[in-house]
């Protein structure tokens, strides 16, 4: 184990010399670079200065030709010059590109000695987390490099509620006290997850049920059984069903057809018709324009991109193993211009009803677009969705907003002239500028709250560097315990209150007290930056930590959210990428109706088809084909309440 350990650390002091190597090499490329730049620079204006010589003497008369010929001949020798070094410089830079992309990996090499050295890691133990041998199982290493330490789930529910929070506010005086359990003090290795076998019976003397030997049977079909399987000298058991009085024995057996798309023709007649034009017999009822896409279409293509996360180049094979053939241009028109229909119709009233809502929880994710902007057809442009959730109305909305991550898309669609009074975000700078705005232009007061699941994130990336953190996580695990056992006894927003301020807001004031006294100290080297990362995250915003013991309503996070971005980012490692502005904008809506009829537990490809259908037979009261009124309107015809 110590050579092993040995092999580590000899590791990683090698990646810190090539770090150091090469950001030499990036210096001395970027001194190439800038000598490049001026000397590229000197050179145009010496060709500038020679093409004005050459129109000068263009003007004179032809005894001047011969010179004029001369200049220009070393114009162009000294264009080709100037062209080579712009070669060479574009190489260059390329070469500097590269290196700061490898320069990348090797950084974090060095960062992972220099924060052990300065957290005073046993190198002993980080060798055994990383080589996972101080553990039973996978799942155990998992679980300790995530933070979740001293948090058995199956303990909590054995224990009684009332042990649980004893144990929480035991935890609470140990920290404010400042004993030796608490970070402040010189800590304790952690207590590592162990499964060595306590507690379980042994299986010899375990009474397991003594079983008859059973001997299989083919069942050929209804009427007979076939038995030349079995040994010589068998007896057939007769038994009595209790309701059938039958001897009976079922055998599921599960099989699946697979689906089927095809093309639908219709003849359309040509009349004549005495005393009028000629006139032809009705054409089929379509859901936009021309689009000859059916509903149940619709269904299977949405359903397979949304739903499943299947490419479009995927779905174009599996309609051509179908025998349904039709050209990918022609496929994303027709569906674009459905899900713009659903779009039109629909975004603004979602917007609407979102808006109504008193409390929501909001964020922001990434979308891959393509840039038409650049001549480079395969360009694409990192570009974001907000979005917004209603837990009262059960609906959220995704907005893209050209990809901008402005502040003013959350604040001029969904909290500009709202009833929206509280709302739980990160602590992204966009959220503090919607409430400052707001309160400038019109006095309107937005109580913005702060995420504990991304605080303890934070604490959780620093404990592998500095295991003295635990005690805070387990303080934020007991807090998450706390407010789940709230949510099982359906509690309102009075009672959920009380609740909070009887048995959370011991655990918040330990945890503040103790991050105060660990700021106060104002030595990083004592815990390292990855810890005083984590304390100040959360000092530097307390009072929006602190809002939900202000108000039962209101979440301690906005995982909900997050859940919702949960296909989006399954869709970027399947279909990748958007093809336009357009395109990002309808997938951005697409997935908000998605995701709003999970919330209201419907099946989104019958609910889809379902709308599709009423609209293309002129059904215009689109407000009850929301997902949150869906339900109620429409939920004994379809089943799926």
């Amino acid at each position: 184990m110590k050579q092993q350990e040995n092999m580590l650390l000899s590791r990683l002091t090698q990646y810190e010399h090539m770090y150091l190597r090469a950001c030499n090499k990036i210096a001395a490329l970027e001194r190439s670079v800038a000598a490049y730049s001026e000397e590229l620079a000197a050179r145009d204006r010496v060709v500038v200065s020679m093409e004005g010589r050459i129109r000068e003497l263009e003007e004179l008369p032809k005894s001047w030709e011969g010179e004029r010929l001369r200049i220009l001949g070393d114009c162009d020798r000294y264009k080709q010059e100037r062209d080579d070094e712009r070669a060479s410089h574009v190489e260059t830079k390329k070469e500097l590109e590269r290196l700061r992309e490898d320069v990348t990996s090797l950084r974090e090499g060095a960062e992972a000695l220099r924060l052990s050295k300065e957290a005073n890691v046993d190198f002993h133990s980080v060798v055994q987390v990383l080589q996972r041998r101080m553990f039973h199982t996978n799942s155990d290493a998992t679980a300790y490099m995530k933070g979740e330490v001293e948090f058995d789930e199956r303990r909590m529910k054995d224990m009684n509620f009332k042990d649980v929070v004893e144990e929480a506010n035991k935890l609470s005086r140990e920290l404010v006290a400042g004993t030796e359990d608490s970070p402040i003090g010189t800590g304790k290795e952690p207590e590592l997850p162990r499964s060595d076998g306590k507690g379980k019976k042994n299986s010899r003397t375990s009474s397991s049920k003594r079983r008859r030997n059973v001997f299989t049977i083919t069942v050929l079909d209804r009427m007979g059984i076939d038995t030349s399987n079995l040994p010589a000298g068998f007896k057939i058991i007769h038994r009595k069903d209790k309701v059938s009085g039958e001897d009976v024995w079922s055998v599921r057996m599960y099989d699946c057809y697979a689906p089927l798309a095809g093309c639908i023709e219709y003849e359309i007649g040509r009349f004549n018709v005495p005393g009028r034009d000629p006139m032809c017999s009705r054409h089929p009822d379509r859901i936009v324009g021309k689009n000859p896409l059916l509903p149940s279409f619709a269904r299977f293509y949405l359903d397979m991109k949304i739903h499943y996360n299947v490419s479009e180049n995927r779905i174009l094979e599996m309609l051509k193993d179908m025998k349904a053939f039709m050209p990918q241009s022609s496929l994303n028109k027709w569906m674009h211009e459905i899900m713009t229909t659903l779009r039109v119709r629909l975004q603004s009233l979602m917007l609407e009803v979102v808006r109504s809502s008193k409390y929501t929880n909001n964020d922001e994710t990434r979308i891959l677009v393509r840039n038409l902007m650049t001549d480079k057809p395969d360009k694409y442009k990192v570009e974001y969705i907000h979005a917004a959730l209603s837990l009262e109305k059960k609906l959220v909305v995704m907005l893209y907003g050209a990809g901008s991550r402005s502040h003013a898309i959350p604040e001029e669609q969904i909290f500009e002239h709202s009833n929206i009074m509280y709302f739980t975000a990160d602590r992204a700078k966009l959220y503090e500028k919607v409430v400052k705005d707001l309160e400038e232009k019109y006095g309107i007061k937005i109580t913005r709250t702060a995420c504990w699941f991304h605080a303890r994130h934070y604490f959780v990336d620093a404990f592998i560097t500095d295991h003295r953190v635990r005690s805070i996580l387990k303080l934020m695990n007991y807090l998450f315990y706390i407010e789940r056992v709230a949510a099982e006894k359906g509690k309102s927003g009075k009672s959920r209150l009380a609740f909070r301020l009887k048995y959370s807001r011991p655990v918040v004031q330990s945890i503040m007290k103790t991050m105060k006294r660990m700021r106060e100290e104002k030595d990083v080297r004592k815990y390292g930056k990855m810890v005083m990362r984590a304390v100040n995250y959360v000092l530097d915003d307390q009072e929006a930590f602190q809002v939900f013991l202000t108000n039962g309503d209101v979440e301690i996070h906005n995982i909900a959210i997050e859940r919702c971005f949960r296909h989006i980012a399954m869709g970027r490692r399947n279909w990748g990428k958007a093809g336009s502005h357009g395109a990002a904008e309808n997938l951005a809506f697409m997935y908000s109706l998605y995701e709003s009829c999970k919330m209201n537990n419907l099946n989104f490809g019958r609910y889809i088809e379902d709308i599709l259908t009423r609209m293309k037979e002129g059904d215009k009261d689109y407000r009850a084909m929301l997902p949150c009124f869906y339900v109620e309107k429409t939920s004994k015809v379809m089943g799926c309440a």
